[in-house]
């Protein structure tokens, strides 16, 4: 299948390379839904722009610099609908009532695609202990910024407070992020044995 594809015109080529580099920047994470269709159309459309960059500069660049900017704007296109676009269709068809769907493929998935910046996390595992995370305490310069998961549900985060199943609770503060010799302490959880996650954000909230 390779060598058909290679065979194709330079201008497909360019069009199916650039359409899935534009869908994997426009749809990371957000992909796991998504049919054979879904991907095709969304590369045509991103291989469209791409190619329409690329043939209005050709006439006044040669074939590499046009095949570049053809490739940079669909890109570009992707960046833009990803960081700003699609939060404005979602809330256009939210405010309109055509659906409150949040189009994602889930409600974890749509938590970690939000921009609010995360204050406080807390795991409560099926052993009955919780294991919590100041977020606006963690020193700087830590390998994974403040914790790691994934769409699977998977967590791991740098532990400040131990709540034990008997109610009692251990407070690490920064010495249970950092040790006496400046290694860092990261805890993974498994879904498998997670109960619930409780996440407190850093955003100012009206009350009254």
């Amino acid at each position: 299948m390779i060598e058909e594809l290679m065979k194709l015109p330079f201008e497909i080529q360019l069009v199916m390379a650039a359409g899935y580099m534009a869908y994997r920047v426009a749809s990371s994470g957000l992909d796991r839904a998504h049919k054979t269709a879904d991907i095709v159309f969304q590369v045509f459309v991103y291989g469209l722009v791409a190619y329409l960059s690329y043939d209005f500069v050709l006439r006044w660049v040669s074939t590499a610099p046009a095949m570049g900017v053809g490739i940079i704007g669909s890109i570009a296109v992707a960046s833009f609908w990803r960081a700003i676009g699609r939060q404005i269709f979602v809330a256009i068809v939210r405010k309109s009532k055509i659906t409150r769907e949040n189009f994602t493929p889930s409600t974890w998935d749509h938590i970690l695609q939000s921009r609010y910046q995360w204050a406080y996390v807390s795991v409560a595992c099926d052993d009955a202990k919780s294991y919590e995370s100041n977020l606006q305490a963690l020193p700087k310069g830590l390998p994974f910024d403040f914790l790691d998961l994934d769409t699977d549900g998977n967590i791991a985060i740098y532990v400040t407070r131990i709540i034990q199943a008997d109610g009692s609770a251990k407070d690490f503060g920064i010495e249970g992020v950092v040790d006496e010799y400046g290694r860092a302490q990261l805890t993974y959880i498994p879904v498998s044995s997670i109960k619930n996650v409780t996440i407190s954000l850093g955003s100012n909230v009206a009350t009254s």
